[in-house]
């Protein structure tokens, strides 16, 4: 029972205002992507009268009353985000608690809420009464790749064209060495048969006259 009531009185001390000068600002929804990161905001204000020693983050989800997934003082994540949550914030100097959740999951959608807790001339804890809703979408289809049967296509038909026009020219080169070459047997047919027409003209224009043991060749 003892026991008990100094629970209860160590408890006491223990203010969760909200409102006032004591104030936690989230926004309040964000959108990520799963396999992305994402930075949940938190800064906080008290009043000038309280002069707080230590200052403390911690992090719930689901709810305002819901589990702790974070403690600042005790380097606390839960096993669901061991390795994934980054403090961000500078809760001394700039008043902030922000985090950053990395490789988000699709079961990190929930609420998320930022309670401060200080230690000075009293103990005060305060968070936000609505918290942070994360919406998590997924990475959506990822792009084919463009199809390569056109490319291929119109390589193989470049190549036909060019298959082709070689084609073309090879044939082109034949003939004309074919040409070159009748023409060569038809001018040497044509300088034979001149040949053999002045020897038969020879032979019959030339006459064998002896005159006086003189041979006149006309």
């Amino acid at each position: 029972m003892d026991s008990v009531i100094r629970l209860i009185l160590l408890c006491l001390p223990v203010v969760m205002i909200i409102g006032n000068d004591f104030s936690v600002n989230q926004t309040e929804c964000l959108e990520g992507v799963v396999g992305k990161s994402i930075d949940i905001p938190c800064s906080f204000t008290y009043p000038e009268t309280y002069k707080p020693r230590k200052i403390n983050i911690h992090w719930r989800r689901n709810d305002r009353f819901g589990e702790f997934i974070f403690n600042l003082s005790r380097s606390y994540i839960h096993p669901h985000y061991r390795g994934r949550i980054d403090f961000l914030g500078d809760p001394i100097w700039k008043n902030t608690g922000t985090i950053r959740i990395s490789h988000i999951k699709q079961s990190d959608q929930n609420l998320y809420f930022c309670l401060v807790e200080g230690k000075g001339n009293y103990t005060s804890g305060w968070q936000s009464n609505t918290g942070t809703l994360l919406i998590v979408r997924g990475q959506g289809p990822t792009p084919s790749p463009a199809p390569l049967t056109p490319s291929v296509t119109a390589a193989t038909s470049a190549r036909t064209g060019e298959d082709e026009d070689e084609l073309g020219q090879g044939v082109i080169l034949i003939i004309r060495c074919a040409l070159a070459l009748g023409m060569l047997a038809i001018v040497w047919l044509i300088g034979i048969y001149l040949m053999k027409s002045r020897e038969v003209t020879l032979q019959g224009d030339c006459r064998n006259v002896e005159i006086g043991g003189l041979i006149l060749i006309l």
